[in-house]
């Protein structure tokens, strides 16, 4: 069965606990999305062993700069090859997702066949695993209510995630992840 929305990221190594913790809590988020599979790319220390513990794709061989970089254009042809979607949503390793995504990506897709939504964060120190079983499903409601009191809205130019129908960005310039420009090449052609 074909997931309606691909998920896919190429995370830091999960050798520094607090980012593990970080990027962890992240990519159970987005296991809890209904009818979305999370493929996650690259050959970092721990990969491996949090996509298995996940259950989710886990694609190491991933093309590079000369810098060791992950190619943007790469990471997009190989979540395309890996699992043929509707929706596609490149986003950072470190960015939780909330239900309400993939609702609000069904209502813009039945409007527009074209569109990219992109987003900002809400930074907010998380320094602990979250909670994802108990009480069952209030994760969000839990999540959102210490967002509003604890969590600062990132300035505009961040761009964490982009959601996009499989019609757009087939062809990409091979930009690095992590270095300036290729998000801002992704609003202009948008």
């Amino acid at each position: 069965m074909t997931a309606f929305l691909t998920i896919f990221s190429a995370p830091k190594p999960f050798t520094n606990p607090h980012i593990a913790t970080i990027q962890r809590n992240a990519i159970t988020s987005w296991t809890k999305l209904a009818d979305v599979e999370v493929i996650l790319l690259g050959d970092e220390p721990g990969l491996a062993d949090v996509a298995r513990e996940l259950g989710v794709k886990h694609i190491q061989d991933l093309p590079r700069s000369p810098s060791g970089a992950p190619l943007m254009d790469a990471m997009f042809r190989l979540a395309r090859e890996a699992s043929p979607s509707t929706l596609y949503c490149i986003v950072n390793a470190d960015i939780i997702l909330f239900p309400g995504l993939v609702e609000t990506a069904r209502q813009v897709l039945a409007q527009k066949p074209n569109f990219v939504l992109l987003g900002r964060r809400w930074d907010m120190e998380i320094d602990s695993p979250l909670d994802f079983k108990t009480p069952a499903g209030d994760w969000p409601a839990r999540l959102l209510t210490r967002v509003q009191s604890e969590g600062q809205l990132h300035r505009p130019a961040g761009s964490d995630y982009f959601l996009f129908p499989s019609s757009c960005y087939t062809e990409l310039p091979a930009f690095t992840i992590g270095r300036a420009g290729w998000d801002n090449w992704m609003i202009y052609h948008a």
